[in-house]
């Protein structure tokens, strides 16, 4: 009788248990349709690398050598032999490292004070940034100096390929997909200072509240003292 028991109570546990995996899994939509729910629709993230110069744990005599590393391993992905994604309805497409310039490539821009550090943009799916002007190829990333203190003139900060290639964007999971990325090029000085970049697209809303990755905007601390 026990026997008979734990028969019938393990198969109503398992047919218990197949109902609500049926039921769950009749929620998911197709995969090619990407997430029922998507919180970020509006403000994709931006993501830094280095996060803040000197990077977490590393010294400031190791900050250099530590920094071309994460960009390195950032980078690796995007080098040797790659396939082209589709990007549109007849054509394919391919981040080229080159458009970088020095900073997608050993030193990495970490040479006479200066250094850089690469920014990639969270994917959305289906999301299509917007631009004022139509006529660009990219979504602009603009970048200052901010929290400069006394420093006078300010840290020099620049974006060295401008912004995030457009016809990378809708992001629908396609095989092989690699996300553009934008390099930007900074001054090393003794005293600190952050670096504020936001995404110039018109259908994002910014924060005002600091240090809200979600908000198309990013900050980095630097400090070599």
């Amino acid at each position: 009788k026990i026997i008979l028991f734990y028969i019938c109570f393990y198969g109503c546990l398992a047919g218990f248990f197949a109902i609500c995996l049926g039921v769950f899994l009749s929620t998911v939509p197709p995969l090619d349709d990407g997430p029922k729910y998507n919180m970020y629709n509006l403000n994709p993230g931006l993501v830094a690398t280095p996060a803040a110069y000197p990077p977490t744990g590393a010294t400031a005599a190791s900050a250099v050598n530590v920094s071309r590393t994460q960009i390195r391993d950032v980078l690796a992905p995007y080098t040797g032999s790659r396939t082209p994604f589709e990007c549109g309805s007849s054509r394919t497409c391919l981040f080229n490292t080159s458009t970088l310039q020095e900073c997608g490539r050993a030193p990495y821009g970490y040479t006479n004070g200066t250094g850089c550090i690469i920014i990639a943009m969270n994917s959305v799916w289906n999301w299509v940034p917007t631009v004022s002007n139509e006529a660009l190829n990219y979504v602009p990333i603009i970048c200052n100096a901010i929290k400069t203190g006394d420093l006078n003139p300010k840290p020099a900060v620049s974006v060295v390929n401008m912004g995030f290639t457009r016809s990378f964007y809708p992001f629908k999971g396609q095989k092989n997909y690699q996300k553009p990325l934008v390099a930007v090029r900074f001054q090393i000085v003794t005293q600190p200072y952050q670096i504020h970049c936001t995404l110039n697209a018109t259908n994002v809303e910014i924060s005002s509240a600091p240090n809200k990755l979600s908000e198309a905007q990013v900050f980095i601390g630097v400090n070599q003292s």
